[in-house]
């Protein structure tokens, strides 16, 4: 499949992109993920402004990805929090496909300041693309892009083959 022909819509990572926003959105589900969950603690956190914060929450809830959860403060009062909803917690993933590429890429090998460690072993772990058949890890230059149901040509306001055949392609196993 020659990626030139493919339709620029509909595409999951623009679509994500314009859920999320930018890269303060990112860091507050990174927070809330990691039980930063109140305004004045995320502020504290970030050194966001506030109205750059309120608006993030602001969209971020809206998105779905957060919801306002109340709790009792200290002295009696209920006052609001934000935690993440199940939309948000899948990001969990993308965060650590991030943190991996940063450690690696920005920071450079060695100068990671945190690791993700299995409970049980205390051994590293990382993200893998694995086959949903065999259950086996699959390395990424392993992987190719087939249409989906979705799949449109570049032009195309149908679903459309780059072999000709309409709606998407099956590919056989050997």
């Amino acid at each position: 499949m020659d990626w030139k022909e493919v339709a620029a819509t509909p595409c999951p990572v623009a679509s994500a992109l314009d859920l999320l926003g930018d890269r303060w959105s990112m860091l507050v589900i990174r927070d809330v993920m990691n039980g930063v969950r109140r305004f004045d603690d995320l502020i504290d956190r970030l050194a966001i402004s506030r109205a750059t914060l309120s608006d993030r929450l602001r969209r971020l809830t809206e998105a779905g990805i957060l919801k306002m959860s109340d709790y009792t403060d200290g002295r009696g009062r209920v006052r609001s929090e934000y935690r993440l909803t199940q939309r948000g917690w899948d990001l969990q993933f993308v965060l650590v496909a991030l943190r991996e590429w940063g450690d690696k890429n920005a920071l450079g090998e060695g100068n990671e300041p945190l690791r993700l460690i299995h409970r049980e072993s205390g051994q590293d772990v990382r993200l893998a693309l694995v086959d949903t058949a065999t259950g086996e890890v699959v390395e990424s230059r392993e992987v190719e892009l087939v249409p989906g149901p979705a799949f449109k040509t570049r032009g195309s306001g149908r679903n459309s083959d780059p072999s000709g055949r309409d709606g998407p392609r099956q590919e056989q196993r050997k």
